[in-house]
């Protein structure tokens, strides 16, 4: 019997757009090569560094700037372009969130960084006019925890800390890696598509578990 629902952010609860993120990287700061490092699942580089609590945000700021073309980029400039690589939390997944929160426990399990993490709280509160703290029991992100998706350390930092039992938890999540790293943790798992009714795929895999 599933009691514990772990919800993945970038992807499946807030909808991402890159080629906008980029493009506002190369026509607002000069940093053509940011699609280097700025990847859907998995960052890379430094921004992996970012997503992983290993620098902060002044530092990333920084180093960004050393790689603008343009002259007097200012933090909010590189916060904007950042933030531009997450479009919306459609209305319809908060609401389903809180209809499933009656029923079970919700975790979130995110790659995020300060400054996105910031703003998904403020697309979450556009969507539905909620604190995104008060949809999930408990919130376990990358650059808090200084560790990320898909490695099995922060899997196990879930499991050990909130205490649920991995045969009783569904993971959702739009990447293949985490999904694979979550199977072996020995949790029931969704791939999740995109394109998907995110409330009908989660039924659907619900439905699927309880048979």
């Amino acid at each position: 019997m599933i009691k514990n629902l772990v919800f993945d952010l970038g992807g499946v609860l807030v909808s991402l757009d890159r080629k906008k993120c980029l493009s506002a990287f190369s026509r607002e700061l000069g940093f053509d090569g940011f699609g280097e490092y700025l990847n859907p699942y998995a960052q890379k580089g430094f921004f992996a560094k970012f997503e992983n609590g290993d620098i902060d945000a002044g530092e990333f700021r920084e180093i960004v700037k050393g790689h603008c073309s343009k002259e007097n980029i200012e933090d909010n400039d590189i916060d904007e372009a950042l933030n531009s690589f997450l479009t919306l939390v459609e209305p319809y997944k908060v609401k389903m969130l809180l209809e499933l929160k009656k029923e079970y426990n919700l975790l979130l399990l995110s790659n995020v960084n300060p400054i996105a993490w910031k703003r998904c709280c403020e697309l979450f509160m556009e969507a539905g006019g909620v604190d995104i703290e008060d949809v999930f029991e408990k919130l376990y992100l990358s650059f808090e925890l200084k560790s990320s998706k898909p490695g099995k350390e922060i899997f196990e930092l879930l499991i050990n800390d909130s205490g649920v039992e991995p045969s009783e938890t569904l993971f959702i999540d739009d990447s293949a890696a985490n999904i694979e790293t979550g199977e072996k943790a020995g949790l029931h798992t969704l791939l999740y598509k995109v394109d998907e009714d995110l409330n009908m795929a989660v039924k659907q895999a619900l439905e699927g578990l309880q048979n």
